[in-house]
């Protein structure tokens, strides 16, 4: 790729937001250039957009190919960019209402667009306690939750306790496996839900299981796993689709309380720089959710909240099309809010315990030998075929998780059949991808959705993995390298709140492949990414893939969604990457986060708070997502 950084690097000066017309510093040489604009009207007959924004003394990173280096931006009142520059040139826009930024030498780039995100979700577990993913011995696992317990006592006995960022994985010593027994031994008569942090594990105790009706006699959901022991009797231990099982008898919190952590998330948001996003599992409530916090002028973001469609409604292509059909028709209307795009789970994730991930090749045992395993195909591969071809011929853009091999194969066989210059459709994750795949995705247009902030070494990919999958497949864990070397467009996401919300830190370990808190090598660093591959995947390559064409890059005409940096991302060294703060988020033109007034800094503690959710990879913890 080339280099696209386009900007250069100006002396700090760090001043807030103001409006002033920088006479002072321009002269007669702003007054000739309204003149001059003037005559140029009366010549034209055309009335020139107001610039109502400038932003100076930067580095402006464009995520354009072969742009010229700029300092400086203008921004018409019509909320699109009107001039990108140098600082002189830039500066002769200037007029008497126009607010100007002082970028103080920080990196002004496109707004961060997330293609693959569950934000109601972040809210929603904002308001449970959290194990923080933590990995703990059996004796520290019991008693923080009879902590948690005892922190709540007033609501035994029927109270539920619901925890999140259990790890799956983290009971020690290693390969340690959880059941309800650990929780049954506990001191309370309340039902108890461990939501796991990949979202494709829970546990519950024998009480939750009570309540939902859940025994031996009770079927597996399509696409889900009820554990069992030798007697056939559940342990507790719930995978995929089985968690709604007990999930769903859970009684949901007040209306307030869910809207105050909405609020909280909805700042948290426009503190990290989001300008766009993908909802990543969306249902009827959660579209309906997004057009009301939009009215309430919470959300300034284009939204694409992506529909679910279930493993039993897969297999019904026709009554899927219906249903989708049903509710666009009833949520049309909200410019910011497209509805483009159905989500499918293709199967699980890939760690130990769970190894729900559907591989070509069989999982090995703990000691390196084959087993008759290869995972979960949620949907098969004839079924998704049929899904895909109703789907497409409806408009629809899929957006498929699909973990292994062996998923992803099943998801590139779909897309191939319809593919055609516009379409868009989505795998997301990627975890393993087999080498013979790599060139498909140019070839059908398809969009690789990589979370790479966990593209790095930990204890869950070391242990819960490795010794699983053996030394060739672990070689080719997250191959964003290779799918951009065969043509692939990848697009980024952060999966918050599975992982947290750190942007930053995505796009730095993509480029590295390291974890700042763990002593190991950064993993399977031929398959790292360039700077400017990961600041363009994480802007204009996922605005592509969330259709948003009028936005994602820098450059005259495009709408000025923007962020304002508190360094030179494009400069500084990849390991100061991550701690990087956004100072000014622009939606359209218009300032909806500064980080130095009141409600920034407030925003911007919700965001150190809410979006600390889910911070498994990057300290170490959970397995991946797959939501």
């Amino acid at each position: 790729m080339p280099d696209v950084f386009d900007g250069t690097s100006a002396a700090p000066s760090g001043g807030p937001l103001h409006r002033r017309t920088f006479l002072a510093a321009a002269g007669a040489g702003a007054l000739a250039v309204a003149a001059a604009g003037t005559a140029a009207q009366a010549a034209t007959g055309r009335r020139p957009v107001r610039v109502s924004t400038v932003i100076l003394n930067g580095r402006v990173f464009t995520a354009t190919h072969g742009s010229a280096r700029a300092q400086a931006v203008a921004v018409g009142s019509d909320g699109k960019i009107v001039e990108v520059g140098c600082d002189a040139d830039v500066r002769r826009r200037i007029g008497p209402r126009t607010a100007v930024i002082d970028a103080g030498g920080g990196t002004v780039m496109p707004g961060l667009q997330d293609g693959h995100m569950h934000p109601l979700g972040a809210a929603a577990q904002s308001l449970n306690p959290s194990l923080g993913n933590a990995t703990m011995t059996v004796p520290q696992f019991r008693a923080k939750i009879q902590e948690m317990l005892d922190a709540t006592a007033a609501q035994e006995p029927d109270g539920w306790l619901q925890v999140t960022d259990w790890n799956p994985v983290g009971l020690l010593p290693a390969g340690t496996v959880a059941d309800k027994k650990l929780l049954d031994s506990l001191n309370t008569r309340r039902p108890i839900y461990l939501q796991g942090s990949d979202f494709h594990n829970s546990l519950v105790n024998s009480r939750a299981l009570a309540l939902a009706g859940v025994d031996r006699t009770t079927p597996d959901p399509a696409g889900g796993q009820i554990v069992r022991d030798g007697a056939g009797e559940p342990t507790g231990l719930l995978k995929d689709d089985a968690q709604g099982l007990v999930s769903r008898v859970i009684p949901p919190p007040s209306p307030d309380q869910t809207e105050a952590a909405q609020v909280k998330m909805a700042g948290a948001l426009l503190a990290a720089g989001i300008t766009s996003f993908l909802d990543a599992a969306s249902g009827e409530e959660t579209v309906k959710t997004y057009a009301e916090l939009i009215a309430k002028g919470l959300l300034p973001q284009h939204i694409t909240p992506a529909l679910l469609i279930d493993a039993e409604l897969a297999k019904k292509p026709q009554a899927a099309a219906e249903y989708l059909r049903d509710v666009r028709r009833r949520f049309t209307g909200h410019t910011t809010l497209r509805l483009t795009t159905v989500k499918v789970f293709l199967d699980g994730v890939m760690e130990f315990p769970a190894q729900t991930a559907a591989l070509l090749d069989p999982y090995l045992d703990a000691e390196g030998r084959p087993t008759d395993q290869r995972g979960t195909l949620h949907v098969s591969d004839r079924d998704y075929r049929a899904l895909v071809a109703a789907l497409d011929a409806d408009g629809w853009q899929m957006h498929a998780h699909a973990i292994g091999d062996r998923a992803v194969r099943t998801a590139l066989n779909a897309y191939e059949a319809v593919a055609r210059p516009g379409r868009r459709h989505t795998i997301a994750h990627l975890q393993l991808v087999h080498p013979d795949d790599y060139r498909r995705f140019a070839r059908a247009g398809v969009v690789a959705s990589m979370q790479l902030q966990w593209a790095m070494p930990s204890a869950f990919t070391n242990d819960a993995l490795r010794p699983y999958i053996g030394p060739e497949r672990y070689a080719r864990l997250y191959p964003a390298h290779s799918l951009a070397k065969a043509g692939a467009r990848l697009a980024g996401g952060s999966d918050w709140p599975v992982d947290p919300l750190l942007p930053f830190t995505q796009i730095a370990t993509a480029i590295d492949r390291s974890n700042p808190e763990e002593n190991h090598p950064p993993l399977n660093t031929r398959e790292a990414l360039t700077r400017p591959q990961s600041l363009v995947m994480h802007t204009a390559s996922a605005a592509h893939q969330l259709h948003d064409g009028g936005s994602g890059t820098v450059r005259p005409g495009q709408r000025a969604d923007l962020v304002v940096l508190d360094r030179d991302i494009t400069r500084v060294p990849v390991r100061d990457i991550r701690a990087t703060k956004v100072r000014y988020t622009l939606v359209s033109g218009r300032v909806v986060h500064d980080a130095g007034s009141e409600t920034g800094r407030a925003r911007a503690e919700a965001a150190r708070r809410m979006g600390a959710l889910g911070a498994a990879r990057t300290r170490g913890g959970s397995c991946c997502q797959g939501h």
